[in-house]
């Protein structure tokens, strides 16, 4: 439907519900900014229920308290002793969070320096711009989707056209304990677009001193011949003001005669998985091969012995993503896979049993 049909036809329908000429042209002029955007016209909280197909009145009560719509569990991250709380929306709360991922944010793009949560992007994408550079700077951005309030998501609705209700409510719907929750299917996708100011800014600083930059998630990588100390207090000064902290921790520079990593691959000349990830496999799949999987996991203490075939799956396949000609990474691929096949298999016979 092109714009005059539409407008038209709320013409009609408005005149027909006894609307008077004042009413429908503010609609017309409201609607026809997200008409020419390609993102759906939404007036008000009822409007939105018939939308998404949920009440009104449970529309409201999420956004007035998020907590009771999730359910919390933790993840181990890379070091065992630390882990990832996933905050995961209810079913029904899930099915209105992918209504706003697919009908408003996957039609908006975010800015080409940010490399992650994006379809047809990977890491290696954000990696190979910093190729044979002199310096590779790596920061990141301290608890990220923590950082991103409600206010912030909800002035991004609000730029969008949303009128303040709408933009409230749908800001509402997409944060919990006012930060982006990991395990939000919208998530991802927001922490892009509400960050575009700061990708801009470091990008125009970048452009400025001749420095390549990218960004993946949390993840900043700058490259190229540069003063270190002043880099990193300008790109400190941009994300301080605009309410985002780094982790010190995490701040990295590395010479040409150093490994030089970004997302976890190595970039000095050709993009290269780490020594450090390949080694590790590789003593992995040594021991599985020479004592059996099954004394393997028995010595690492693992209990979920598909989740762990999973996880080796998963770092194969990633060096095989940044080289896809590893013949190492191949042959490992290729007998995980069949020692995956064989527990499942024992697994779906002993619960038919």
């Amino acid at each position: 439907m092109n714009w005059n049909e539409y407008k038209n036809k709320f013409y009609y329908f408005a005149k027909f519900h006894n609307k008077d000429d004042n009413y429908i042209n503010d609609c017309i002029n409201y609607a026809e900014k997200l008409f020419s955007k390609n993102l759906p016209v939404i007036y008000d909280v009822t409007h939105f229920s018939y939308l998404v197909g949920y009440k009104e009145s449970y529309i409201m009560k999420v956004a007035n308290s998020q907590s009771p719509f999730y359910r919390e569990f933790l993840i181990p991250k890379k070091n065992k002793d630390e882990y990832r709380e996933i905050s995961e929306p209810l079913p029904n709360l899930k099915v209105i969070q992918r209504w706003i991922l697919d009908e408003i944010l996957h039609k908006l793009n975010p800015s080409p320096f940010s490399k992650a949560f994006r379809i047809g992007y990977s890491i290696k994408d954000n990696a190979k711009y910093h190729r044979k550079q002199k310096l590779v700077l790596n920061m990141d951005i301290k608890d990220y989707f923590n950082s991103i309030s409600n206010d912030k998501v909800f002035m991004f609705f609000k730029s969008l056209g949303y009128s303040k209700q709408v933009a409230l409510v749908l800001s509402k719907l997409c944060i919990l304990d006012n930060g982006l929750p990991q395990g939000a299917p919208t998530s991802p996708m927001l922490s892009n677009l509400v960050t575009q100011q700061i990708d801009k800014r470091i990008a125009s600083f970048s452009a400025k001193h001749n420095l390549r930059y990218t960004r993946y998630a949390d993840d900043l990588t700058l490259s190229g011949d540069f003063d270190e100390g002043f880099v990193i207090n300008c790109v400190k000064r941009i994300l301080n003001s605009e309410g985002f902290c780094i982790n010190e921790k995490k701040t990295r520079v590395r010479k040409q005669n150093q490994q030089q990593e970004v997302t976890g691959i190595v970039v000095n000349e050709k993009l290269q998985a780490s020594k450090k990830y390949r080694k590790n496999l590789r003593q992995k799949m040594h021991y599985i091969k020479k004592y059996g999987f099954e004394d393997h996991i028995s010595k690492l203490e693992i209990d979920n012995k598909i989740k762990y075939l999973y996880h080796l799956l998963g770092t194969a396949n990633f060096i095989l993503n940044v080289n896809p000609y590893d013949k190492e990474a191949k042959d490992s691929f290729e007998y995980l896979k069949q020692l995956l096949f064989h527990y499942k298999l024992k697994t779906s016979i002993s619960e038919f049993d």
